[in-house]
């Protein structure tokens, strides 16, 4: 893998679906996930809280706001990334 790959991820938030673009970026102890939702409104909402670190293999979210719908959206982001990140851990060992 290169230092940086993209991810499209699907996720569920106050009865819509939604899409992001996420760049993973591998750092020296960690990897940092960059998301990006492709709706003008939620990506607004998101801005200053928009980057997930996983840290031994557990995905971590610092909060910039006290904002409980922006934090509710990172939220849903975040258990869509980790479902999408199990799925494609267990497809990768079947493909083995």
């Amino acid at each position: 893998m290169s230092d940086f790959e993209f991810l499209s991820v699907q996720f569920e938030f106050e009865g819509g679906t939604y899409f992001s673009l996420i760049r993973k970026k591998k750092k020296i102890n960690s990897i940092e996930y960059h998301i990006t939702v492709m709706n003008g409104e939620l990506e607004k909402l998101l801005f200053g809280n928009h980057i997930i670190t996983q840290v031994n293999g557990v995905l971590q979210t610092k909060y910039n706001t006290e904002d409980k719908t922006v934090i509710r959206l990172n939220q849903a982001i975040t258990k869509a990334l980790e479902k999408y990140l199990s799925s494609n851990s267990v497809e990768a060992t079947l493909a083995k």
